[in-house]
């Protein structure tokens, strides 16, 4: 792809999210959610590998479903209230179809069946792109009518969320489903402690994004795409190695890590509202994904993974990784690594945030 069509289609990108953001008008909304979508679109099939198009075709289905529950609701709204703003209460009926329409571009239960089998098609980067910077927009919107939505409904999806979200990723063995299942059981959390406290469902995505950030671009930089090659990054680079370990610790919610703090924030905002089932639950989903998340620190610390002996040494055929100067990606994975040491000095802040 020509340099200036990617920078076009990345500012479109952003540009979409940006009028999400800015929005109160649901047409301006659903304008800002397209333009996202079909710009990211041209991104993901912009190497043209069948496999890539494959993944581009099932996001573009799912997302125009969603998109179209989103409309649905629009005109709703304008029919029978006469009212285009996003703050404007909704009823039983548009409520429960804008909640399915976010499910689905979030992926979440009972619509997460896409989100794994797409980051898998793409590149590393890409599905980082999809993991991260593609849940901003539908999260906005997801605050904006937050208000309007059954709170238990919203518990029940996140709950459920995180139990397919750890479940799925016991038997994987490439890296992308299981950072693919990793972020529904993320979302999950997310939205079963949006319903509650807005303020710690954003600090909970804001740090998701950076942790899993740096794990994606860890993975890509040392083409990392399953467990036995996390096996041999240590023969490759031992500071890529622990900083992996590190980064996916951390998703885990393994103390003292700053993912810990994150889930402790949430958990502390829903036993004070007394869901203490959901909680429970929660906990329980969070140590089956802990589970596939030690898998990978054990398999990149382990020095003979299972395998064949003369796999080990498929290391020296890959490119010298050193590199100087400063770049966005050293700097994003630098950010993540650091920020995953520090996660109990931060709990005070958030804690602290949320309260104001």
């Amino acid at each position: 792809m020509h340099r200036m069509i990617f920078l076009s289609l990345s500012f479109s990108v952003v540009l979409g999210t940006f009028i999400v953001f800015t929005s109160s008008h649901w047409f301006f909304v659903w304008v800002g959610l397209e333009l996202n979508t079909l710009s990211i679109i041209s991104l993901l099939c912009g190497n043209f590998s069948p496999r890539s198009v494959e993944s581009s075709v099932k996001y573009f289905l799912v997302q125009s479903v969603g998109a179209a529950l989103i409309l649905n609701v629009v005109i709703i709204q304008a029919w029978f209230c006469c009212s285009w703003d996003v703050n404007h209460s909704l009823d039983f009926v548009t409520s429960l179809l804008i909640t399915l329409g976010l499910g689905l571009k979030l992926g979440l239960f009972p619509c997460h069946f896409w989100f794994p089998d797409v980051v898998q098609g793409v590149s590393l980067v890409s599905g980082m792109v999809l993991s991260t910077w593609q849940k901003l927009a539908p999260f906005i919107v997801l605050v904006s009518v937050v208000d309007s939505l059954s709170v238990e409904l919203l518990v029940c999806m996140g709950v459920l969320s995180v139990l397919v979200g750890g479940w799925g990723g016991l038997n994987q063995t490439q890296v992308r489903k299981i950072l693919a299942f990793s972020s529904v059981a993320h979302m999950g959390w997310i939205f079963a402690t949006v319903a509650y406290s807005v303020g710690a469902a954003s600090i909970m995505l804001l740090v998701y994004i950076i942790i899993n950030s740096g794990v994606f671009l860890l993975a890509s930089e040392f083409g990392v795409k399953s467990l036995s090659e996390v096996s041999r990054l240590v023969y490759i680079s031992y500071g890529g190695s622990v900083g992996l370990a590190l980064g996916v610790l951390s998703l885990g919610g393994l103390p003292p890590l700053l993912g810990f703090s994150v889930k402790f924030v949430s958990l502390w905002t829903l036993v004070g509202e007394g869901s203490f089932f959901p909680s429970g639950v929660l906990v329980a989903g969070s140590l089956l994904s802990l589970f596939f998340y030690l898998r990978i620190a054990f398999s990149g610390a382990l020095m003979l993974y299972p395998q064949h002996s003369l796999a080990v040494f498929g290391w020296r055929s890959i490119g010298f990784y050193a590199g100087g100067g400063f770049t966005l990606r050293g700097f994003v994975l630098g950010l993540s690594i650091s920020l995953s040491l520090f996660g109990l000095f931060s709990l005070p802040i958030f804690i602290s945030a949320i309260n104001n």
